[in-house]
């Protein structure tokens, strides 16, 4: 390939990427929930994602315009959240809030570290010495389903595996591009089918060493597991990776005799086949990186 083309493929790749970065990447905002008993208000920051092995989790209330009444406390109530709805299936734990000295009207609920990827839902609830609910965070919306909040625990990366994991992926989308550039040459031509058979093969092992080996091991690093995608769970992040690694290795194998031999006579499919079949790919890929992280089932 010209370098004037592996120039262009670069610029491209890396406006690519850019693209791809930010639009995948699903953004947990942060929430500010109020509520208010009497003249007193009361305000929670959830922050949602606490990191590190060893990192508690602490939820505050801030009181303002008075004290809490003598007889009533500010209770947390949090369990495992096993689905995306309020719903679940264990009995909420139940801690009482502290105030934490020198700074003001602030309670803190501290709780221990639960393991990578574990995640919980949880409200605030402020009870009398009866056990009223005189108020909640956030605002209830129903007594059979009231509202809630939820953080989660990651680990910790590895800096050297995720450099690694970006490389592998800049790496395999570069020659990505490399093969659209290609198949859009004279695919009669007995050099650039050759070429276009390396391309795809370089692309493929790339992409296999920074979604399986190493990708693997970042999502036990943070998460506590190994795959949660097809066939074995759902998560869209696992599952579209695999999707792009299975295209392309279908590819290979059309393309073998190009990739593995140098010898297009011996691919499964002629010149136009492979044509479309490397924009198919690579259309697909792009399509299914803008899809943003954990967003969903897949």
């Amino acid at each position: 390939m010209k370098p004037s083309k592996v120039i262009l493929a670069i610029l491209i790749t890396i406006a690519l990427l850019f693209v791809a970065r930010r639009a995948s990447q699903r953004q947990v905002p942060v929430v500010i929930e109020t509520t208010t008993y009497g003249e007193l208000t009361f305000s929670h920051t959830c922050n949602h994602i606490f990191k590190g092995d060893n990192t508690t989790a602490d939820l505050d209330v801030i009181v303002s315009g008075g004290l809490v009444p003598e007889d009533a406390v500010i209770a947390l109530y949090y369990e495992p959240r096993t689905t995306d709805t309020t719903e679940t299936s264990n009995r909420a734990a139940r801690v009482e809030a502290i105030t934490i000295p020198g700074h003001g009207l602030v309670y803190r609920v501290s709780v221990p570290n639960q393991g990578r990827g574990s995640e919980f839902s949880y409200r605030f609830q402020l009870e009398d010495a009866a056990g009223r609910i005189l108020a909640t965070i956030p605002v209830e919306e129903s007594r059979d389903k009231p509202k809630q909040l939820w953080f989660r625990f990651e680990g910790p990366r590895s800096t050297p595996l995720l450099v690694a994991h970006i490389l592998c992926m800049f790496g395999s989308f570069l020659l990505m591009v490399m093969v659209i550039l290609t198949a859009f040459e004279d695919m009669r031509n007995r050099a650039v089918r050759i070429r276009l058979g390396k391309q795809t093969l370089w692309a493929t092992i790339i992409l296999f060493l920074g979604t399986f080996p190493i990708g693997i091991w970042l999502e036990h690093q943070v998460y506590g597991t190994y795959w949660t995608g097809i066939p074995f769970g759902r998560d869209i992040t696992d599952s579209k990776a695999l999707v792009i690694f299975i295209y392309w290795l279908i590819m290979l194998y059309l393309l073998r005799g190009s990739a593995l031999s140098g010898d297009p006579r011996k691919d499964v499919i002629g010149a136009t086949a492979a044509r479309w079949v490397a924009v198919v790919g690579v259309v697909l890929s792009l399509a299914l990186y803008l899809v943003p992280h954990s967003s969903g089932s897949f």
